[in-house]
């Protein structure tokens, strides 16, 4: 993780067919028309906006009226994202229901029976569209200017099609119900997969009408929005397969499921995640990402208690560090460049104390410029070679060919460590780097063991 804290990337896909002209001519045209009213949101009380002026902004009790006061239907289109859509003010209105991660984990424990599974797919039903409707309007209250951008609407689209579909299911009685409740889940999860590629380029094309400050309470409370979501539906779809477990295919989201009698597995948490033996599935990924993109890569050691359990969700623990590992990996390959040294490797250091596991990842990349070390947190930050945003002479290619390998991440657009940050601060872990500059890194992940008695207040 030398002065290249290089992100080969996040998750996610890099669709050239979203730079299109015709999607920017249509962003512009389907919303920007006869409801380019965001002038009037102010996303912080400070937001000043160039080359525009900005409207008088409404009061609160303006934007957030009786519900009862709404019950005539739009006449627009259901799917046309209007600005002045009553129904997004009317549950963007409504209190998100707190979730604690004790309650998630009750509502999972064994035995799963059918009542446990419809009580959690109707509060899902219930707290979804509420959800949805507090996202579009953190976007509305974005600068006139800033929605103006195609990636930036793209995404807003995305956000308020699942508001309109959520809110038309609002009930889930019966098994049938749930089905389709499960379709519509898979279906909307999907839509969502593949959206921080565009939210960076959005940023990027925008980074001028921005303040740094601003652009990181938006993105930090938009990511963390998005992972209580994505947490709750994710956990749900698994509840699903596991209540229907068979040696089949479930149909809705067409993830093979075994029968778990052992119940290793409550929806997305693993009773017994093998630390180890996740950091070695990483660790082979990434050395296969360096290999295709670099043509070589370091080699790794794990050492430490390699014989480290604990309870997690696996899918968060593989994006951390994969993240840290790629910074790592890129760092030692880059610190070798243009000599005949060998590339020095990367050290996996497992431990566990009373209650968190601890996991420190080494590299003699170089160790970050102390002129930069403050950065490497923010979003939008990235030493990688022509894909700074913060360089206006430097710019992030949109035809996807900073997609390494061909896999599913972003590489060079400055989210990986702001991520990785809020992944780990999210059940009370913690991320820190600590740098010898000239020498190389260490980073050290904390987290703690997901347990009923030891994490009662963290909410969803």
């Amino acid at each position: 993780m030398s002065s290249s804290i290089a992100m080969l990337g996040t998750s996610g896909v890099c669709d050239a067919s979203m730079h299109a002209q015709a999607t920017r001519d249509d962003a512009r045209s389907s919303v920007f028309g006869r409801h380019c009213a965001l002038g009037t949101h102010q996303p912080f009380p400070d937001q000043q906006t160039k080359s525009f002026k900005e409207k008088k902004p409404c009061r609160e009790s303006e934007l957030y009226k009786d519900p009862d006061a709404h019950s005539k239907p739009d006449s627009r289109k259901e799917t046309e994202p209007s600005f002045y859509s009553e129904e997004v003010d009317r549950f963007a209105a409504l209190d998100q229901q707190p979730v604690t991660l004790h309650h998630l984990l009750e509502t999972c424990a064994p035995p799963l029976t059918r009542s446990k599974l419809l009580a959690n797919a109707q509060f899902l039903a219930r707290e979804r569209p509420v959800r949805y409707a507090k996202r579009v309007k953190l976007f509305q209250r974005l600068p006139y200017i800033v929605n103006l951008n195609p990636h930036i609407h793209n995404v807003y689209q995305a956000y308020y099609a699942n508001f309109i579909e959520s809110q038309g299911f609002s009930r889930v009685e019966n098994m049938e119900d749930e089905h389709k409740f499960i379709s519509m889940l898979a279906r909307q999860s999907k839509l969502l997969l593949d959206i921080m590629p565009q939210i960076a380029r959005g940023f990027y094309e925008c980074r001028h009408y921005f303040r740094p400050d601003d652009r990181r309470r938006f993105l930090d409370q938009l990511i963390k929005m998005r992972i209580g979501l994505r947490l709750l539906t994710s956990q749900h779809i698994a509840l699903y397969d596991q209540f229907h477990a068979k040696t089949t295919v479930s149909a809705p989201t067409k993830h093979a499921v075994l029968a778990d009698p052992t119940h290793r597995h409550q929806g997305i948490i693993d009773n017994q995640l093998h630390v180890t033996d996740m950091v070695h599935i990483c660790a082979q990924s990434v050395q296969a990402m360096c290999d295709m993109t670099f043509g070589d890569s370091p080699s790794f050691i794990v050492d430490g208690q390699t014989d480290v359990v604990f309870r997690y969700i696996p899918s968060h623990l593989d994006y951390m560090l994969t993240e840290l590992l790629k910074n790592a990996f890129c760092a030692s390959l880059k610190s070798v460049q243009d000599t005949e040294n060998e590339i020095p490797p990367v050290i996996i250091t497992v431990s566990k104390g009373d209650s968190r596991v601890a996991i420190r990842v080494r590299d003699q990349g170089g160790g970050i410029p102390s002129q930069i070390h403050d950065q490497v947190f923010d979003y939008s930050f990235t030493t990688t070679k022509h894909t700074s945003f913060d360089d206006p002479d430097n710019v992030v290619p949109s035809d996807g060919s900073n997609c390494v390998a061909d896999a599913n991440v972003i590489s060079g657009l400055g989210f990986g460590l702001p991520m990785t940050k809020i992944y780990a601060e999210y059940f009370g872990g913690m991320l820190n780097i600590v740098s010898l500059e000239g020498y190389g890194c260490d980073a050290f992940l904390e987290l703690p063991s997901i347990k009923l008695n030891r994490t009662p207040t963290i909410q969803i």
